[in-house]
């Protein structure tokens, strides 16, 4: 395992200032060189005007833009701190992150702004519209273009850098500080597992707020000399018209928006030819996907990790995509992982154990929260509270959230594995497994599930699972509902679930 050099983000870009497209963003192309000017004078905007010192914290609150990504340069270039915010949750929520992170400066795209007037901001804190419209006229993009002198740079490289929630299925949302070092370590993995080049053409489409819509391939890409399609949020048939149009090579994805994009009228005309792999940032993911990709010879491969460890840890190469499909991967190229028991031994080839991560891609601590940090931070492991298993040839392979057991007569049941037999049945929208309170087993196994074809009962669906899985495994009944809770970003909320049948 090889060490990241010590460079920071900025150092890096700056040394690639060359007319060549770094972002294309709607109709707009922003060269190297440009993207550097830019940067350039937003670190003096932050510096000069508001007053931005080392260490101190500001929002990017909007969807996807470059102008995101500039600040996040201009706050490697100054040693301050980015979070952004995810867009799409309730004023509470956003309230309470602005709280916690107490950032001295919010921008945000200007189509936010009656959201913005309607949180709680401390006055404290400036607002400042990132783009320029007719109500606001004291725009980032208008305020720059005056700020001239000399950047006050950073000497210290391993600064904190980005700031990002976790999305809290459970609990409050913590903030997970990533540094420099996390930042660079991750693009390195990220060039391994993709094979990147700087003649690669990138689609990202996830949104921004994420450590995956940053990490996974929109920096590793500009840090290759790369190019950057980057739509506004995403939408199948632009993002298929956008692979033909600009011969994507590369992409990101998650399950949600590899199945609409196949699902989409286009999909049969759409230009593969370029296209040279997929990624998909998911713990599970149905095969149905994969084999859909591999038919038509389109390498997908898994990227595992999380919000902690920025996010790449175990991954799957472009060369064993089709081989070791369903697989997570193996071990990062600058990580460390290992597989252990509830006593913390590591287990053997072949048997479940929690995934703990090492290396300089994980983050720094959680946002001023010391317990939550000294609890998932051990001798410089992240626990990360998933369970895998390796196989002989080094491969992890994903099995469920530690938090998501059902321990039933002392027997560990795994959800994801009961869910798998589900994902190909069309009488169900959604659905979730989780563990009933049972005098006898402790618990035991029940379907919640949304019902897409009225007629269906729970016998047809708890039928499923016979002689597929022990005994013991199978669900025990079915609880029908009108929709299952989830979270802002989507992501069921298994606390919730658990209440519903608890």
């Amino acid at each position: 395992m090889s060490m990241v050099k010590v460079m920071k983000i900025d150092d890096w870009l700056e040394k690639k200032s060359i007319e060549k497209d770094a972002i294309i963003f709607k109709d707009q192309h922003w060269t190297f060189s440009h993207l550097n000017k830019l940067i350039t004078k937003t670190s003096l905007f932050l510096q000069n005007e508001c007053q931005l010192k080392v260490g101190d914290r500001f929002c990017y609150y909007g969807t996807n833009n470059p102008e995101q990504i500039v600040l996040l340069f201009a706050a490697s270039k100054i040693g301050a701190i980015m979070f952004p915010i995810n867009w799409r949750l309730a004023n509470p929520e956003i309230e309470y992150l602005i709280n916690h992170s107490n950032p001295n400066v919010i921008f945000f795209d200007t189509k936010f702004g009656d959201k913005i007037s309607q949180i709680h901001i401390p006055r404290s804190i400036k607002t400042i519209a990132v783009d320029n419209s007719e109500i606001n006229k004291k725009s980032l993009e208008a305020r720059r273009l005056s700020c001239n002198g000399r950047i006050k740079k950073t000497i210290k490289n391993n600064l904190p850098l980005l700031l990002v929630y976790t999305s809290g299925t459970t609990g409050k949302p913590k903030g997970a500080l990533l540094g420099q070092k996390a930042i660079i370590s991750n693009a390195k993995m990220s060039h391994d597992a993709h094979s990147l080049k700087s003649s690669d053409k990138v689609l990202i489409s996830l949104p921004l707020f994420h450590v995956g819509g940053i990490n996974i391939l929109f920096l590793p890409a500009l840090l290759k000399n790369a190019t950057v399609v980057l739509q506004e949020r995403f939408e199948p048939d632009q993002a298929l018209e956008i692979i033909r149009k600009f011969k994507i090579t590369k992409m990101i994805t998650v399950p949600t928006i590899l199945d609409q994009m196949i699902k989409s009228r286009f999909w049969i005309k759409a230009n593969y030819k370029y296209l040279q792999v997929i990624s998909i940032g998911s713990t599970n993911v149905p095969k149905y996907l994969l084999k859909k990709l591999h038919s038509i010879k389109i390498p997908v491969i898994q990227i595992y990790g999380a919000t902690e460890t920025g996010p790449l840890a175990i991954y799957q190469k472009v060369e064993d995509a089709f081989t070791t499909e369903g697989s997570i991967g193996k071990a990062g190229s600058l990580c460390k992982i290992k597989l252990v028991d509830e006593d913390f031994n590591e287990v053997s080839i072949g048997q479940p154990g929690q995934i703990l991560v090492k290396g300089e891609n994980i983050l720094e601590c959680y946002w001023n929260d010391e317990t939550a940090s000294n609890e998932s931070i051990k001798d410089g492991w992240f626990f990360s509270g998933d369970i895998a298993k390796i196989d002989e040839d080094g491969n992890y392979w994903f099995i469920d959230r530690i938090k998501n057991v059902i321990i039933s007569g002392g027997e560990n049941i795994y959800p994801a594995e009961l869910e798998v037999l589900l994902s190909n049945n069309t009488d169900l929208v959604e659905y979730s497994i989780v563990g009933k309170h049972d005098v006898k087993w402790g618990e035991v196994p029940v379907i919640v599930a949304v019902k897409k074809n009225k007629s269906v009962t729970s016998d047809q669906i708890l039928y499923l699972f016979n002689e597929k899985v022990a005994k013991y495994k199978i669900p025990k009944e079915v609880i029908f509902v009108n929709n299952i809770p989830k979270n802002a970003l989507g992501k069921i909320e298994i606390d919730k679930v658990k209440q519903l049948v608890n």
